[in-house]
């Protein structure tokens, strides 16, 4: 089945408007435009990202279904619908949907990225850590790559190496916001509370609304004994966590 989609300047301006973030507008408008151009994979795909930033699962998954239907190697549409698998909770097929973006499309990095939180979320860190390796094969210089691998690191029970990957994502990105808070939460991990409290105020720093990195910061300095201000921390956060970063998604 042959694609046949509108000119340039009608899918730019539904583009724009996901861009915008006026996702409503731009699945309305993909799915009126769809109704003349019913074979028209970058819609499908425009639908299915609107769908899934709007947590909209099951339908964003079965707009990339549709685009596959009309173009089997759409490297893309697996791409973008292993994303909402693992959104969904399913690592397990967005492994497989990623798997299959790379069958078509060997160097597609962000799907060797995103492969890594998957296979992490699925208790895979070995695999996960290998994943982000290949990521970084083909560029070098990938931050979020070298902060999932971290966080694998880090679940895996090697705090160090874990330090050493967020501090290589941190050379390649100072502001990286999340990098400092994951960087915080493993020093936190080998009691080097001084450096741990100086990566999260980095991090809060740099996002000031980071409640994650507030909290780690209110657990750290009730260790070090500094109970007033930590438990006001503690109260502004909400629960320390690693962050995994995903790549977004590809709209083309």
């Amino acid at each position: 089945m042959k694609s046949q989609d509108p000119n340039k300047e009608h899918l730019q301006s539904i583009i724009n408007l996901y861009t915008e973030r006026r996702l409503q507008q731009a699945l309305s408008e993909s799915s009126q435009m769809l109704e003349k151009f019913p074979n028209s994979v970058i819609l499908y795909n425009i639908a299915g990202a609107s769908n899934a930033a709007l947590m909209q699962f099951d339908a964003a998954i079965e707009s990339y279904k549709q685009a596959l239907r009309i173009k089997p190697d759409y490297a893309d549409a697996y791409y973008n619908m292993g994303v909402a698998l693992n959104d969904k909770g399913d690592p397990e097929a967005a492994i497989e949907s990623y798997k299959q973006a790379l069958r078509i499309q060997p160097n597609y990095v962000k799907a060797y990225n995103n492969m890594g939180v998957a296979l992490n979320d699925k208790g895979d860190p070995e695999a996960a850590i290998e994943s982000c390796k290949q990521a970084l094969r083909i560029k070098p210089d990938y931050a979020d790559a070298y902060n999932n691998m971290g966080v694998a690191l880090n679940d895996k029970g090697d705090p160090e190496a874990a330090i050493e990957s967020y501090k290589q994502a941190l050379r390649i990105k100072p502001d990286y916001a999340e990098g400092h808070s994951n960087l915080g939460a493993a020093l936190q991990l080998l009691n080097q509370t001084e450096q741990a409290v100086a990566s999260y105020e980095k991090a809060i720093s740099l996002k000031k609304d980071f409640n994650t990195a507030i909290s780690g910061l209110g657990k750290v300095l009730l260790k070090k004994g500094e109970h007033s201000e930590g438990l006001d921390k503690l109260r502004q956060g909400e629960g320390s966590i690693l962050f995994n970063i995903k790549s977004g998604l590809s709209i083309k």
